[in-house]
């Protein structure tokens, strides 16, 4: 119930269904079917200098987060020039483009929900025609340091008790204006650890800074940047830095958590076994 990979940015390839509606764009995916996940696509997109990806729209909602580069993009009527540190929710059915319109690569965390399908099974992308009249916008935001928690502070996530030596900054959730998802930012300080659980949702993790200790199903897991672990519904995992450095991921969960009951603590239970 849980994969480990590491991204690897040669391994990269062109979706199948952007082949011809795009240029200079490979996606490296390390959350799909494939894998056993049911509800997320998960992956890191690359867009050379002068790429480009067409107008189109997804029958899924859509997150993402900037790792690296500028990239203009349309997102509905709008436009943006977007950089390290912007994220946004690019809500079902909006009509959307990227392109790179200067001379480093663009690269991003992109993340899908409900689980786009097989091309074999069903199409839910689509390329050009006419896109139905939208209303509504997509959400953008921006992250920089000064915007983390105060490690062990009130707890952005909504059923999540604060841990000590733990911030979690929240780029998109039910308040963003997700239906499927959410997406964010979790650091762990020195020392920091939270203990076994599961969820009634997935959770993927790509880690960009720092190295972690992950326990999945009974196994352990040396995690550092580059990395990326999936844990399934019902996947029993925890997390602890031993290291003398902060760590840090891109967290992403789907279905969107419930209210409350967010996690189901081993430690709560075992009095009664």
């Amino acid at each position: 119930m849980h994969a480990v990979s590491k991204i690897d940015p040669a391994a990269a390839q062109t979706p199948q269904l952007y082949q011809h509606h795009s240029t200079g764009f490979r996606r490296a995916t390390y959350v799909d079917r494939a894998m056993g996940s049911v509800h997320m696509g998960t992956g890191i997109c690359f867009l050379d200098p002068g790429g480009a990806i067409q107008l189109h729209l997804h029958s899924f909602e859509e997150s993402f987060y900037i790792l690296e580069g500028s990239v203009l993009a349309q997102l509905g009527d709008q436009t943006y020039t977007l950089g390290p540190g912007n994220f946004g929710l690019i809500p079902t059915g909006l009509p959307h483009a990227w392109r790179n319109t200067g001379s480093a690569p663009v690269r991003w965390l992109e993340m899908q929900a409900p689980q786009p399908r097989p091309i074999e099974y069903g199409k839910d992308t689509f390329f050009g025609g006419n896109a139905p009249a939208q209303e509504v916008k997509a959400p953008v935001g921006h992250f920089d340091e000064a915007q983390l928690p105060r490690p062990g502070g009130a707890s952005q996530m909504e059923g999540f008790n604060p841990t000590t030596g733990v911030a979690i900054k929240m780029f998109v959730d039910r308040s963003f204006g997700a239906t499927h998802q959410s997406l964010f930012l979790i650091q762990y300080s020195p020392g920091a650890k939270i203990d076994s659980h599961d969820h009634t949702f997935e959770e993927s993790y790509f880690i960009v800074a720092g190295r972690v200790d992950a326990v999945a199903d009974g196994k352990t897991y040396d995690l550092g940047p580059g990395d990326v672990i999936w844990t399934g519904v019902g996947c029993i995992h925890s997390f602890a830095n031993s290291g003398a450095e902060p760590v840090r991921w891109i967290e992403t969960q789907a279905p969107l958590p419930p209210a409350k009951e967010v996690f189901r603590f081993e430690r709560d239970w075992t009095k009664f076994a």
